[in-house]
């Protein structure tokens, strides 16, 4: 979306009242799963795959990931009120599809709805959207409590966000799972297309590494993909460190994995065996940020006509740079800026899918070795 047409946005959904928790939608209780988006037990779209070889184990895995989807709602409200009948809660269905059915062969999925801080959080200046996060987080972390007790029954675990789903699962795990007993049972944290600034890393992960090989485990692996020379536009974001909220600049450098080679050098490189796919849907627009109501609409993913692209950490920014086929046909998307944002997993969606497991793996053989 260029920056024009995201201004017009921003007028469109601008609430026309400061925050009040008074007026906020009343709290999930996430003991009704009626409040998770997606559980092993619940059909979704969390068990979609792009063809028919690829294999779902929808339960009975060994491992529990806690998926927590990205922003899907554009209302003029600060937060959602999560009503499976409006767009935003398709929206988050649609992220099930491209998202979290990467972990659908490996792990037990599980997907908290929460109340979402509508999009122009991000872009407010005053106190409404940090306390539109704020109160975003605090379900999340009344979920990720939930899931813990209840749950996991002590199984190992992932953490796996998106955008504002990886600005929440930075600060869930800093306050419930690093230098706490949890931290033995949390295999990784695929935390997302949200900035986690070079130097702020310490204070965010204090004794959890930044991942720098393909089987690293207790480990953070984060990334935001854009094409070979872009640079964000937007000045600055909304990002929370321990105990405060502060704007930081879009163009510092950031922590990033490169998904190809699951290192941190400066190369290009390219995954032969990756996949990349899709959404698909007959007469159902995605870039649609303004319809109200869910349409029904059935829904699929599928492998892109055209694959193969490559993939480098570029040296200044941190950002995944992107170039290839594949790009060069997304370049020719209508109001396509060069950002990459909305693509963070779908791009990488096989050699993601191969590098769970190998994560899982190298936890496992860890416990036999102690």
């Amino acid at each position: 979306m260029s920056d024009k047409n995201t201004l017009k946005l921003l007028e469109l959904i601008k609430p026309s009242t400061d925050f009040s928790i008074t007026t906020s939608p009343p709290s999930p209780d996430y003991s009704d799963l009626s409040n998770w988006a997606a559980t092993p037990f619940t059909e979704g779209q969390q068990f979609y795959v792009p063809g028919e070889s690829y294999e779902v184990k929808k339960d009975n895995n060994d491992v529990n990931v806690f998926y927590i989807h990205p922003t899907g709602f554009y209302e003029k409200n600060w937060n959602s009120d999560m009503d499976k009948n409006k767009s935003a809660y398709e929206r988050t269905e649609i992220m099930l599809g491209n998202q979290a059915s990467v972990f659908n062969d490996s792990c037990n999925i599980y997907a908290p709805e929460y109340r979402q801080a509508t999009y122009y959080s991000f872009f407010d200046r005053e106190d409404n959207g940090r306390k539109a996060l704020d109160l975003a987080y605090s379900d999340i972390e009344s979920a990720f409590k939930y899931f813990i007790n209840h749950i996991n029954d002590a199984k190992p675990f992932i953490i796996y966000a998106h955008s504002q789903g990886a600005l929440h699962a930075q600060r869930l795990i800093n306050n419930l799972i690093d230098n706490t007993k949890l931290q033995n049972l949390f295999i990784c944290g695929y935390i997302i297309g949200y900035m986690i600034p070079e130097k702020y890393y310490g204070d965010l992960f204090p004794n959890i590494r930044r991942s720098s090989s393909y089987n690293d485990y207790n480990c953070i692996v984060s990334w935001s993909t854009v094409v070979e020379g872009f640079k964000r536009n937007r000045e600055k974001t909304l990002f929370w460190r321990p105990n405060t909220w502060s704007m930081e600049l879009m163009k510092q450098k950031v922590i990033s994995t490169n998904p190809f080679s699951w290192l941190n050098d400066n190369d290009w490189h390219y995954d032969a065996f990756n996949k990349s796919i899709i959404n698909k849907a007959n007469n159902y627009d995605f870039t649609d940020r303004l319809r109200p109501e869910h349409t029904g609409t059935k829904k699929s993913i599928g492998l892109t006509r055209i694959q193969g692209f490559e993939a480098c950490i570029n040296n200044e920014s941190g950002l995944i740079e992107t170039k290839g086929p594949l790009i060069d046909n997304i370049k020719k998307m209508k109001f396509f800026n060069g950002d990459l944002h909305p693509f963070d997993v779908m791009l990488f969606w096989g050699t993601l899918r191969q590098n769970i497991k190998d994560r899982i793996d190298a936890y496992s053989r860890s416990l036999l070795n102690d």
